[in-house]
């Protein structure tokens, strides 16, 4: 897995079979910016999902306390 957030550029091993979801251990580059607090957040939450579930377009990332991460594909 590897992406882009406002800050730096992460990556990192998925490790679950779909629909489990494990990530990590995520790493990063270090550059520091305004946004890096809500970067780490994200990050954070990112490894603390443990369940995928893909429709169409979109990808929902959950766990069990009530984490939901909706991402949509822009094409």
């Amino acid at each position: 897995m590897a992406g882009a957030g406002p800050c730096n550029r992460y990556f990192g091993a998925m490790t679950a079979t779909y629909p489990a979801f494990a990530a990590g251990p995520i790493g990063s580059t270090r550059i520091a910016c305004p946004e890096l607090a809500a970067e780490t957040a994200f990050l954070d939450a990112l490894q603390s999902a443990t369940r995928s579930e893909v429709t169409e377009n979109t990808l929902l990332l959950t766990n069990a306390d009530g984490l939901r991460m909706l991402f949509k594909t822009t094409d």
